[in-house]
């Protein structure tokens, strides 16, 4: 099972320096706690010598607006019908969204970190609804 960070990269028109910029700009944006990369690292992860942490494999994910199943290849995209595509993009705009609220977040306390995350949530899922 093949990792689609090359695949996706291309997709997206970007080179590898661009991508890591494109990702630590991101991670700033969003105040998530991971450390910035740089071309090789994407380099090692698209040549499974290194793999990313489960953090960043959900910030690429959410990146590149995919499940982080399907990043990793799990899933074929292509083999799924219309309907399941339609519904795969609508589940992966909805749990991406409420993961990166749950990342940005995460500083506050518990009680509140789980209100905002389930009112994200709910919010994501009736928009895509």
């Amino acid at each position: 099972m093949k990792n689609r960070i090359k695949q996706l990269r291309r997709e997206h028109g970007l080179k590898q320096s661009e991508l890591a910029e494109e990702f630590n700009n991101f991670i700033w944006q969003n105040r998530l706690k991971i450390k910035p990369i740089n071309f090789s690292v994407i380099s090692k992860w698209e040549t499974e010598k290194s793999h990313p942490t489960k953090a960043t494999y959900k910030a690429l994910a959410n990146l590149f607006d995919v499940s982080v199943p399907y990043l990793k290849g799990a899933l074929a995209y292509d083999d799924l019908t219309p309907e399941e595509k339609k519904l795969e993009d609508r589940l992966s705009r909805a749990i991406n969204n409420a993961i990166a609220d749950e990342l940005k977040y995460s500083s506050l306390s518990n009680k509140e970190n789980r209100r905002a995350t389930k009112i994200a949530l709910q919010s994501a899922l009736e928009y895509y609804a």
